[in-house]
């Protein structure tokens, strides 16, 4: 194993600020593993670091390597771990818990008061090798393609959404198409909602959402969406609403056409506060839930289950590249003219 290794660092507070540095392969400690990373996503979180948004500002201390969604090979591990660990094919729940807060012992460690987060509070994956908590490594099924195996992060987002509430023989609407509300759209078919409806300006993922079972697709900039939703849902408006734009219009628009007594999950990230409406809201008894990651690790169990039943989501990654071309990476994802890109170190 060499004794360096290349990365993708945040180097300091503000917008860009990204480099490729050599630093030494790290070390596992006690507890840990270490894993030699395969392909590692760019999620919208990265995104938000690279452009320095609030979000980032108030979490992370710079120089640290990003990234937080990959698939790999555990290649050592710490005192306490067993070497019949090594040789596995793992993912990684990105939330590391306290196991010692009031909501840890309360079994809801995804909402620990304490999280730290993979490459975000801690060295991440845009890296050779990666060094997390043995617990967080997630074994994976080596059945299931590499590339899948790679965004099992972001998919156990929108599990986590299509199982807040009941979905089947429901309306669905799911906002914003990006990859984990492309994931959401076919999570909700293969959980038996009668009808998906996606909301998406932009064409090339409108196209796809129709490849992930999509009924319907509506740009919000080509009609009024409150109307046009009602219209094709037997005039009251969906059932469910899975939301995962982040944007603020989209957000506000989905509390005016959720039928009377229909649910709200809102799993995308705004980036400023989003006024409501509370009587218009509330008053017709409408159920807002939020999201963090995904439930440890219920979620990865039922994300597992419908993968090994033969859900297949590789229509979400459309770019494979070389770890050195990350800036290529970024600028395809802020183009609109990509979906899931993954970095091979």
């Amino acid at each position: 194993m060499n004794k360096t290794m290349k990365c993708i660092v945040k180097t300091n507070a503000g917008p860009g600020n990204l480099e490729m540095w050599e630093k030494p392969v790290p070390v596992p400690g006690p507890g840990e593993v270490l894993i030699k990373v395969h392909l590692a996503a760019i999620c919208g979180t990265d995104i938000h670091i690279k452009d320095w948004e609030e979000f980032a500002a108030n979490r992370i201390i710079p120089p640290i390597i990003i990234g937080h969604e990959f698939c790999g090979e555990i290649v050592a591990v710490g005192h306490g771990v067993s070497e019949e660990r090594v040789g596995q094919l793992v993912s990684a729940e990105s939330h590391i818990a306290c196991h010692r807060c009031s909501l840890c012992l309360d079994g809801k460690e995804n909402l620990c008061l304490n999280t730290k987060a993979i490459g975000v509070h801690i060295d991440g994956c845009f890296a050779e090798y990666i060094k997390i908590p043995s617990e967080n490594a997630y074994v994976c099924n080596p059945a299931i393609s590499e590339e899948i195996n790679a965004i099992l992060e972001p998919l156990g987002v929108a599990v986590h959404a299509a199982t807040k509430v009941s979905i089947g023989g429901k309306i669905i609407a799911v906002t914003g198409c990006g990859p984990i509300g492309l994931m959401a759209t076919m999570v909700a078919k293969r959980l038996g909602a009668s009808k998906v409806i996606c909301v998406e300006p932009n064409s090339y993922r409108a196209a796809v959402a129709y490849k992930m079972g999509a009924d319907v697709v509506l740009n919000p900039k080509e009609c009024n969406i409150v109307d046009e939703m009602r219209y094709e849902c037997e005039g009251i408006g969906p059932d469910v609403v899975l939301e995962f734009s982040g944007n603020i219009e989209g957000i506000q628009a989905a509390t005016k056409y959720i039928r009377a007594g229909g649910e709200i999950v809102v799993g995308g990230l705004p980036n400023h506060e989003v006024p409501i409406n509370f009587t218009e809201t509330f008053y017709r008894g409408v159920n807002l839930y939020g999201l963090s990651g995904r439930e440890m690790y219920h979620t990865w169990k039922v994300m597992n289950g419908l993968l090994n039943s033969g859900m297949d989501v590789s229509d979400c990654v459309s770019h494979i590249l070389p770890m050195e071309e990350y800036n290529k990476a970024f600028e395809l994802l802020e183009s609109g003219q990509a979906l899931k890109i993954l970095l091979r170190p």
